[in-house]
């Protein structure tokens, strides 16, 4: 895929690893991952950017199995 400034819907998912449709429609209308809407068309966009920035904030350097955030055993 092309390095460019916007993306289709479909092209996010497939940049964010395959997320379904309805998680990223989730994201986009959480205000979690910011959206470009063309009117004249009305389509909806990723930049590069909101995608860059959204994988940078949902990085971790702890596992999952080690995240006491996410052991149902502390909940």
């Amino acid at each position: 895929m092309e390095v460019r400034e916007l993306y289709s819907i479909t092209e996010a998912r497939k940049l964010l690893g395959g997320i379904s449709r309805n998680s990223i429609y989730a994201l986009l209308n959480s205000g979690t991952l910011p959206s470009v809407v063309v009117r004249h068309r009305h389509r909806r966009f990723i930049s590069a950017a909101a995608i860059s920035k959204f994988i940078e904030a949902s990085s971790s350097t702890v596992a999952p199995s080690k995240d006491p955030l996410r052991d149902r055993r502390f909940s």
